[in-house]
């Protein structure tokens, strides 16, 4: 195992572990092949911890990252574990497109709330098409996903967009982790986290947004 100073905070913030290593591997898993991420995947293992949770982070990820990064996360955690990701038998089936679409416009209203029309309307004025993906494939094919916590999605989602630098994009998922439930403690562990792994100048500007939210 590589000295590194996540392995000490992963220590200090034990009864976080897992959501810790997810976010984490999330970030990661945007370097194709990273070393440090099969050392993850290696402990998360080791620990026990949800396999379903680990599917659900990779397969998130192309959301944000394209299908390659899952692709590549997915072999990885094929090479660690000896199989491929288990499949979720109520998802894996062809979802009925509007049963599908009515499930993300109801997580999509519970993670912006009052700010939710505003929203609908100013997406479906700068793309019909981007209005309507957002809701059918990002909320409704993947975010709302049984296999782990609404809060915990938005937490992941929290710690790739701190480093690939969308701040319209954080912003919303900052708000959006609160509004589902997510401890100001969580978002600031879950910066923290991606912060290790790449490096405190990449994510002067996250914390700088997250500072203005919780003030």
């Amino acid at each position: 195992m590589t000295e590194h100073p996540l392995w000490k905070f992963l220590d200090e913030h034990a009864e976080q572990e897992q959501l810790l290593l997810l976010c984490a591997l999330s970030v990661l898993w945007l370097k194709p092949q990273d070393p440090l991420a099969r050392e993850l995947v290696v402990l998360y293992r080791e620990r026990n911890f949800s396999i379903e949770a680990l599917r659900e982070a990779a397969l998130q990820l192309f959301l944000l990252a394209g299908f390659q990064s899952s692709l590549e996360a997915a072999f990885m955690i094929h090479g660690v574990y000896g199989n491929g990701l288990p499949a979720h038998a109520d998802e894996l089936i062809d979802l009925p497109p509007m049963a599908t679409f009515e499930r993300g416009w109801a997580l999509q209203a519970e993670v912006y709330r009052g700010n939710v029309e505003k929203l609908r309307t100013n997406l479906e004025g700068i793309s019909p098409e981007l209005s309507r993906w957002t809701v059918w494939i990002g909320y409704g094919l993947v975010m709302s996903r049984p296999g782990i916590p609404g809060q915990w999605r938005e937490l992941l989602e929290v710690s790739v967009l701190s480093v690939m630098g969308f701040p319209r994009q954080l912003f919303s998922h900052l708000k959006g982790a609160l509004n589902l439930g997510a401890t100001a403690t969580e978002v600031e562990l879950s910066l923290r986290v991606a912060e290790l792994v790449t490096s405190p100048v990449l994510l002067r500007p996250a914390w700088q947004m997250w500072r203005r939210i919780d003030k």
